[in-house]
């Protein structure tokens, strides 16, 4: 039997949230949840070295780090160079044959327990180093030619000029292997963000919700004004409803890959999207999830149009809160310093304390 270190996929109910080192953060997550039973979506993880194996066997990694030596100081200007140039080499190279015959095979499964040909996935980037909104995902992705195609886009993703100056911002190096998360895609009549908090004040008391029509997308990138709740966490009344316009939605492309946005229904968007059953279930998943860890989560989910209730809540990515528990860690940071190292601190840093 291969190493874990060593494979080329992993399927999700064989991770947990210490594999993040070999699937990333994401992958690792959607695998620590199952053990916790919180439903998500089937699917696999192309591992972190199946990324090195493609930049190793391709050639692209000595490219890129003769590129890099040749580029002397590091400028904007010379990020955009090295960007436009190592993308083009990802995404013109050919997947060796012994990661796409893993792939294609675990894809193939997908397929079978769907009973869908063809089934469509998500190709989502998994950093075992959180980048928030650094690199890519692609939805309704479908057939072996297509996700070939997007995976080498996702990894591709990791060079991104965005990524590249976050990267340098930090004292990383160039390179950087992902993993990919392969999910099945839910066939999503509502999808939405929740947070274990108020976002709002950091109410840990609270859970947030917001949900819209159709796929996630267009809430996660805020090309709508969702509904949104506010509920108590303890008791699960409703402490706060907001109807949102919910003017458009993404939904799967009629033929092939990727998404569309079309409009939301004039009748559809006065009313609230979701039921106060499906509403009450959400908040009892993100409560447990939120027990499990012992701290906020930020949370994405799906209800799924073709599955009965409560089978149709699907929890597609979850990852700590960061905004609150980063303001608390410094709070906490700041309160231990007596006042000589506050000034000294003020003084080498120019940072404001309050």
């Amino acid at each position: 039997m291969v190493e874990k270190d060593k494979r080329i996929t992993i399927r999700y109910d064989e991770l947990e949230g210490n594999d993040y080192p070999l699937v990333g953060k994401k992958n690792a997550n959607l695998g620590e949840m199952l053990k916790a039973d919180i439903p998500v979506c089937p699917g696999f993880a192309l591992t972190i070295h199946a990324n090195d194996l493609f930049i190793t066997e391709t050639g692209i990694k000595a490219e890129i780090e003769k590129y890099i030596k040749s580029l002397g100081q590091v400028t904007y200007e010379k990020s955009l160079q090295a960007s436009k140039f190592t993308i083009d080499l990802i995404e013109n190279a050919e997947i060796p044959a012994v990661v796409t015959d893993e792939v294609f095979s675990e894809y193939q499964k997908l397929c079978e327990l769907a009973n869908t040909e063809n089934v469509p996935v998500a190709v989502r980037s998994s950093g075992a180093i959180s980048m928030p909104g650094q690199m890519e995902t692609y939805l309704n992705i479908r057939g072996d030619r297509d996700l070939a195609t997007y995976i080498k886009k996702t990894w591709a993703s990791a060079y991104f000029v965005e990524a590249i100056t976050y990267r340098m911002n930090k004292d990383m190096g160039y390179l950087l292997n992902i993993g990919v998360g392969i999910p099945k895609m839910v066939n999503s009549r509502l999808s939405g963000i929740i947070f274990t908090l108020n976002p709002l004040d950091g109410d840990k008391s609270k859970i947030s919700i917001d949900v819209s029509y159709g796929l996630g997308e267009a809430v996660v990138s805020g090309m709508v004004t969702p509904d949104n709740y506010l509920v108590d966490k303890i008791t699960f009344d409703i402490v706060a409803c907001n109807m949102g316009s919910k003017e458009c939605m993404c939904v799967y492309e009629d033929d092939g890959s990727d998404i569309k946005t079309v409009d939301v229904p004039e009748d559809q968007r006065g009313q609230i999207c979701i039921t106060n059953d499906e509403l009450m279930e959400v908040c009892r998943i993100a409560k447990s999830i939120d027990r499990y860890y012992g701290k906020p989560y930020d949370i994405e989910f799906a209800i799924d149009a073709d599955l009965p209730f409560p089978q149709n809540i699907i929890i597609l990515q979850v990852r700590p809160e960061s905004v609150w528990s980063k303001k608390e860690r410094l709070k906490k940071t700041t309160a231990k310093k007596d006042a000589m190292s506050r000034i000294v601190d003020q003084l080498v840093t120019g940072t404001k304390f309050e």
